[in-house]
């Protein structure tokens, strides 16, 4: 029940159940969980953060989850929020995906924020988490379920790092981001990894595909053709073999990830087509595509660039 009101956003509800099992069971690590994922959200972190303690003692890693993946469950106070996950990536009681998907979800903070100095700590950090994955054979093969699934989380760290790049105007890691996610797009083994963590991972990874449309093609070649089709195969595998497979104990992503994918390579033929002739209006709206941050700003960020790209004469 306590899980069903945060998914709802009922957080009322959830705070009525808590204080309820709390007065029944006060040492009961599934009511010290709740009230740690309260305290958090309260802004109250030297109490949630040794609630959190007594968590992870025992093994209970909800507190944590909730964190890093349900807003919701988040401080209001962004710098508290900054706070939460700069402690979460450094905490030795957690495994390396949790410790990475924290520097994921403070990447994006950070784009809100707006912190040059943080933002630059986080490359780094996520730049070398990035490589440890790449060169792990498991990452293109993860049979490991969503949050735990290392094809997921490499995907979403070069998601989280290519903003950094947009926010920084910094080509020479846009370009790196894209390289990975190219190659990782052609070397996933369909056989072995988790089918619903590969198909929650469509998007961001066909965001990271289209990125190609940013890169300069007098330093990268014909990048622009190369991420046109390898989208487009992306497409076409998700459409053939991910839609009916994608079922997992009676529950379904909520993005619909083949519509959004649709859309995706139909704007970048857009735009190849178009050149030199591609439209603001056009640029714009792939921007809002490709953009899978809440900074909106980065959205007119992408849009300039793209649309710069597009209309400078080629040698």
């Amino acid at each position: 029940m306590f899980e069903g009101s945060l998914r709802l956003h009922q957080y009322q509800q959830a705070s009525s159940i808590a204080d309820t099992a709390w007065r029944r069971w006060p040492e009961a690590i599934d009511v010290v969980s709740m009230q740690c994922t309260l305290a958090f959200k309260a802004g109250a972190l030297p109490e949630a953060f040794a609630l959190l303690d007594r968590c992870l003692s025992a093994s209970d890693y909800r507190a944590v989850d909730r964190v890093l993946f349900r807003t919701g469950s988040r401080p209001r106070d962004l710098y508290q929020s900054d706070e939460v996950f700069r402690s979460l990536s450094q905490r030795a009681d957690l495994d390396f995906t949790r410790r990475s998907y924290a520097l994921v979800a403070e990447a994006y903070l950070i784009l809100r924020l707006k912190n040059a100095a943080r933002a630059e700590e986080l490359v780094a950090a996520l730049e070398d988490r990035a490589e440890k994955l790449r060169s792990n054979p498991a990452t293109t093969r993860c049979s490991q379920s969503n949050r735990q699934n290392l094809g997921k989380l490499y995907v979403s760290i070069g998601s989280a790092l290519y903003h950094l790049a947009l926010l920084q105007g910094d080509m020479a890691l846009m370009a790196r981001c894209w390289q990975r996610l190219a190659d990782f797009s052609q070397a996933i083994d369909r056989e072995h990894m988790n089918a619903d963590a590969l198909f929650r991972m469509s998007s961001n990874l066909g965001r990271g595909l289209a990125l190609g449309f940013l890169l300069d093609p007098r330093h990268h070649g014909g990048v622009r053709v190369d991420a046109l089709a390898l989208l487009s195969a992306w497409v076409s595998a998700n459409a053939a073999g991910l839609v009916t497979r994608r079922h997992v104990k009676g529950r379904t992503p909520q993005e619909n990830h083949l519509l959004f994918l649709e859309a995706l390579r139909d704007s970048c033929e857009e735009l190849h087509q178009a050149g030199g002739s591609v439209t603001p209006q056009a640029c714009r709206h792939w921007a809002r595509l490709l953009n899978h941050s809440s900074e909106r700003s980065l959205t007119d960020t992408i849009a300039t660039l793209v649309q710069r790209q597009l209309t400078d004469p080629e040698p």
